[in-house]
């Protein structure tokens, strides 16, 4: 019990295990619409049920790596890189199987295929785990992280033949889930880059940054009544698009209708309530904006069915959100410069706001009309990109010629 209360951080796994199950269950049990995920390469790889073997082993890579983090390895810091690389990538496949409900058509007909052992486990492996919620492959991210973390343990790497095992093990797992008809090439392939995204994210860019990030993340910064708000903002983006992609839009309309207005409402309690009460916060700063895109973005797909020039405004805003993402991370923590929003950028918001509930909640109107008001949401958005843009430009050109200035005067006194 001592050894419990003073290892706090161990809590963690059994109550996002906990979590994650009972998530998981409620989605296997739901019926709903399904995408199908397939490639053409998947008709070329055959069916081999000896890859049952290191699919199964799996099982046990994957606890035996968690208890080697949890236990065994003295560096907390190398159990966070590990623990958020596995939490960031199942709570992502959470949200990725909530809003898009998928699954496959590959499993072979194994009646009449034989009655080898092999054959049996990898019939009885169909019976109890649905073809459903496969995208992307939880078996190849997780095997993938287990064998990143232990190549980069110091102790793990030096014992070579250890090392080649497992990433043996690792890549034999990856190929299993193909081989098995349990994963298209797809759930892989997207699993993998998953695996690259949160590499580094947690083992490059967390550590290089650590003490900057430290002064946004804190209990301060984050438990703020704005920030709650801004929260609440992208539940609901994440609730809105996962019932019109799982239910369809004919029955639940009312209720989205409802979505928006509530999310239109945060939107605007949040910074009044900030600047109201002194309560700007830096973690806000990049929560707020980020609460904004999703709820635009949701909205956005919601009119692609219906309106096919919505489909080229939501690539526009995929590619304008992209780049704010990338620049204004570097602006960040090159400058230390705070992004305030900017007149232009509310303007876009506004009218995505009001675009989406006429096209929603308001009469069925003439394509030409409907046209007319998506085309505004483009102008005002091509329009505050190009604005974010300069601002971008000249805020990295500025410091860059401070520090030429800066270096120049040091070497002249050296």
């Amino acid at each position: 019990m001592n050894y419990l209360k003073k290892s706090k951080h161990l809590w963690i796994i059994p109550a996002y295990g906990i979590f994650y199950m009972v998530a998981f269950m409620l989605m296997e049990q739901s019926n709903v619409k399904i995408h199908i995920i397939h490639s053409l390469a998947d008709d070329r790889i055959p069916f081999c049920e000896y890859f049952i073997i290191p699919y199964v082993m799996w099982y046990f890579f994957l606890i035996g790596t968690v208890i080697y983090f949890t236990i065994s390895c003295p560096s907390k810091k190398e159990y966070y890189q590990y623990l958020g690389t596995l939490g960031a990538g199942m709570t992502l496949f959470l949200l990725i199987s909530f809003v898009y409900p998928n699954g496959q058509h590959l499993r072979p007909d194994l009646t009449t295929a034989g009655d080898s052992v092999f054959l049996n486990v990898v019939r009885f492996l169909y019976k109890i785990d649905t073809p459903t919620n496969i995208f992307p492959s939880m078996h190849v991210f997780n095997a993938t992280a287990s064998c990143i973390a232990l190549y980069q343990n110091e102790r793990c790497r030096k014992n070579r033949i250890f090392t080649a095992a497992q990433i043996v093990l690792s890549v034999s797992i990856v190929l299993s889930t193909m081989f098995l008809k349990q994963h298209s090439v797809a759930d892989v392939m997207t699993a993998l880059i998953l695996n690259i995204l949160c590499y580094q994210l947690f083992y490059k860019v967390i550590p290089a940054r650590q003490e900057r990030l430290a002064e946004v993340f804190t209990k301060k910064e984050i438990l703020t009544l704005p920030n709650l708000l801004s929260s609440v903002r992208f539940i609901l983006a994440i609730l809105f698009l996962g019932i019109f992609e799982r239910y369809g839009t004919v029955q639940y309309r009312p209720l989205l209708v409802l979505l928006v207005i509530a999310a239109a409402a945060t939107d605007i309690l949040d910074g009044r309530i900030a600047r109201s009460f002194n309560s700007v916060s830096k973690f806000g700063r990049i929560l707020d904006p980020v609460a904004d895109k999703a709820m635009q973005g949701v909205m956005l797909a919601y009119l692609v069915p219906r309106y096919p020039l919505a489909k080229l405004v939501l690539i526009l805003f995929v590619v304008k959100e992209c780049y704010m993402m990338v620049t204004g991370w570097k602006v960040i923590m090159e400058t230390r410069t705070t992004i305030e929003p900017q007149w232009h950028g509310k303007l876009n918001t506004a009218v995505t706001y009001v675009v989406v509930m006429i096209l929603m909640a308001g009469p069925r109107l003439p394509y030409s009309t409907s046209n007319v008001l998506i085309g505004a949401c483009a102008v005002c958005m091509t329009m505050s990109l190009g604005m974010y843009a300069s601002q971008f430009r000249e805020i990295l050109e500025q410091q860059n010629g401070s520090y030429r200035k800066m270096h120049g005067r040091f070497s002249r006194e050296s």
